[in-house]
């Protein structure tokens, strides 16, 4: 069907009609042309706009057109799947910022203006931010321009090729864990807002979760009270069940006596800022930065949960799954080194090593160079096999024989001379 205008009973502009190929499908279009030449070139121009995309030559209209929007109306809409999809306030505001920030410092006005050459130009003119906050700023621009790949609003990433900056070393500011003497300090002499630095180190709350907690989440009457999280205000939106220590739990059911708020919330006043804890720290005596330059900020409870559990010696599967982390390497990343405990694990080894590593430093001889060890025995009978002169032979021990031991011999070829003793 070769392409054709007509005007419908009625209309005063022409419409057109058209078949691609071997494609039964007719094509009806508007073309808002009264005037019959005009119409037929609008039609000539859209069949070969139509064809250059069956053959890949032309990306699809809804891309060429996105590519002529403005990324302040593309920003807006992003920020509103954002909040569709419930994600945190911050998390909104940061991007919302962030983004509009760094379109403006890189003059991109419409989608078709990003590249990633005036990303890495804006990057290297903002050295007084973190590497840390300059990720961010790419986390959060590749995120938009993934959300419009994924709605079929653009072809591809722009920024995909650019790599994050390396963060070790560079850290501007590093949080440290309350040490046990510090957190007792702190809980026993903050008075009303004792409760929100109890819930943040001893369940590792995050501060919007606390905020949002509510009385409802939280059963104490259970033989093992626990805080059960709605998905919807945790960080991965997966929720979450949190056993309560036994003195927190005392402590939730004294302010639950005292009146529930109408709100339900169990801090309906709010969590205190990261300015206020750090006048109850230097009010408790507590140093808000230490000796490393590490300091302590509201999220450094959450730090201080964490390291907590390490020097309570919890393994290491529980404080993943206490934590609420996805892999190991983030509670790592949040357990603060001197919580753990190494001297144990030294003097553990100590417990373990044979006398005569203990006599190295007197300078003496061991008086038990060749430490005899123990095989402990089961009541049935078990075969062995005796190595002797680089010959095996096949031995049977029998259940009276309970204290045989094996030592290794003075042969002069120790690799395989031993001696069997019967004490």
């Amino acid at each position: 069907m070769s392409p054709r205008v007509f005007k419908q009973k009625g209309s005063k502009v022409y419409r057109g009609r058209y078949r691609l190929g071997d494609d039964p499908r007719i094509y009806d279009v508007p073309l808002n042309a009264k005037i019959k030449h005009v119409a037929e070139a609008k039609l000539r121009l859209l069949v070969r706009e139509k064809e250059d995309e069956l053959l890949g030559l032309l990306p699809p209209k809804k891309l060429r057109e996105a590519a002529k929007e403005s990324l302040e109306v593309l920003v807006a809409e992003f920020i509103a799947s954002l909040k569709e999809r419930k994600r945190c306030e911050d998390h909104v505001r940061h991007n919302q910022e962030r983004l509009t920030a760094l379109f403006t410092a890189c003059r991109w006005r419409l989608l078709r203006d990003v590249n990633a050459e005036d990303f890495l130009k804006w990057r290297g003119r903002t050295a007084k931010l973190s590497p840390k906050t300059r990720n961010e700023y790419l986390g959060h621009a590749g995120a938009f321009f993934n959300w419009l790949v994924r709605n079929d609003r653009f072809t591809h990433n722009p920024l995909k090729s650019v790599s994050k900056l390396p963060t070790v070393g560079e850290e501007t500011f590093r949080r440290r864990a309350l040490t046990l003497e510090e957190f007792v300090h702190l809980i026993r002499g903050t008075g009303k807002r004792r409760l929100a630095y109890f819930l943040a180190c001893c369940t590792g709350l995050r501060r919007g979760e606390i905020k949002q907690l509510l009385w409802s989440d939280i059963d104490l009457a259970a033989t093992e009270p626990a805080i059960r999280l709605r998905p919807e205000t945790t960080k991965n939106k997966k929720g979450g069940t949190i056993p309560l220590l036994p003195v927190l739990a005392d402590l939730l059911r004294k302010k639950k006596s005292e009146g529930v708020h109408f709100s339900g919330l169990v801090l309906p006043y709010g969590v205190p800022s990261s300015k206020t804890l750090a006048k109850d720290l230097k009010a408790c005596r507590i140093a808000v930065e230490d000796e490393r330059g590490y300091r302590v900020d509201f999220h450094a409870l959450r730090h201080t949960f964490v390291s907590l559990l390490a020097h309570a010696k919890v393994s290491e599967l529980v404080r993943v799954k206490l934590a609420r982390h996805s892999s190991w390497k983030q509670t790592d990343g949040y357990t603060d080194a001197k919580s753990v405990p190494l001297a144990d694990g030294i003097a553990l080894l100590a417990a373990v090593l044979p006398s005569s590593i203990a006599s190295l430093n007197s300078g003496k001889p061991s008086p038990n160079p060749g430490n005899v060890v123990q095989i402990n025995l089961p009541p049935e009978s078990k075969k062995v096999v005796s190595i002797s002169d680089e010959r095996a032979t096949l031995d049977t021990v029998v259940p009276d024989l309970e204290k045989e031991n094996w030592r290794r011999g003075g042969d002069s070829n120790p690799r395989y001379a031993f001696t069997r003793i019967t004490l």
